[in-house]
């Protein structure tokens, strides 16, 4: 086996390993975020969090690159990254405050079909029939599973959909950055601009407020902001620390391995979503949902197992 060829396995499995962790960081701060979304507007929840994250990861990046880790000369490309991740996280977790953790996390999971979609209209890239297909029926998966048009569907099951398109746009801008940029230089940047869309969302909602904002979405975005307890401020602050963790895992995975060879992995979110579900909120998924969920992962295997076939010709 050449150098070369170790040095590439070497990085898949790091970025493999950085990635199945980062997704359980995600999956624990959601259950966590579920959890005070009961209590708190998401709104506020998400501005204190990244907040907290931001300084956490400021003071990190000055304790181990210095202060020249605020240097950088693709600042707007980060920051519509960052505006990607508010738009993503908002209306996830938007939804998860009314929605089971195992059903938004299984519509979530739509984000590498997403990718295989747009890659035509915006990468200029050949999509042949195999992956079309694989695409059409995740997506007719996704829609059996929400049940529109029955009593027991809601607009807030559909919200993930929004979410993983904006989150399908992320690692594209990540490789391409991401090896002149360094990890906490990227996700200080994507979590500054993501706290200054979280202020500004604030503001305007405060400037102008919503009436009957008590429960469901309406709640989630309008709420009134009150002042947490200590013991859920600790529960902010866990959250914030292991967010930070997982940007800068997920982060790292494509920034030093193959995004084919790392995409796979991100399905383990659903894993984690389903065990932590049932743990923290006995929260049993329904059999449409499971089989769904199932469904949708097989046609992203199957895309990127189309698109390794590709480059391999």
């Amino acid at each position: 086996m050449s150098t070369t060829t170790s040095h590439r396995l070497s990085n898949n499995f790091l970025g493999i390993l950085c990635c199945v962790i980062a997704l359980f960081a995600f999956a624990a701060q959601d259950a966590i975020v579920k959890y005070l979304s009961g209590i708190y507007p998401v709104l506020q929840i998400l501005t204190i969090r990244i907040a907290l994250v931001v300084i956490i990861l400021s003071v990190s990046g000055v304790i181990v690159v210095g202060v020249k880790v605020f240097r950088t000369e693709r600042a707007s490309i980060m920051m519509f990254r960052g505006f990607l991740a508010f738009s993503a996280f908002t209306t996830y977790y938007l939804a998860l405050s009314v929605t089971p953790l195992a059903t938004a996390a299984a519509v979530y999971m739509t984000a590498p079909l997403f990718v295989t979609a747009l890659s035509m209209p915006l990468l200029k890239e050949v999509v042949g029939v195999h992956r079309w297909a694989a695409v059409i029926c995740g997506f007719l998966a996704i829609i059996i599973m929400l049940n529109p048009g029955s009593e027991l569907f809601h607009l807030s099951a559909a919200m993930p959909l929004v979410s993983a398109l904006c989150y399908a746009l992320i690692p594209i801008i990540t490789r391409r950055v991401g090896v002149s940029e360094h990890v906490l230089t990227m996700a200080i940047y994507t979590t500054a601009f993501y706290l200054f869309m979280c202020l500004i969302t604030a503001s305007l909602v405060h400037l102008f407020p919503v009436d009957n904002a008590e429960t469901g979405l309406l709640f989630g975005l309008f709420g009134i902001w009150i002042w947490p307890t200590p013991l859920d401020w600790l529960w902010l602050g866990v959250s914030s620390v292991v967010f930070a963790t997982g940007l800068v895992l997920i982060t790292q995975a494509y920034r030093v391995a193959a995004v084919s060879a790392v995409a796979p992995f991100e399905y383990s979110y659903l894993l984690w979503a389903n065990i932590l579900g049932f743990m923290v909120f006995s929260h049993v998924p329904e059999f449409r949902v499971v089989a769904g969920s199932v469904f949708v992962v097989m046609c992203g295997l199957y895309v990127l197992y189309r698109e390794r076939y590709r480059s391999s010709e």
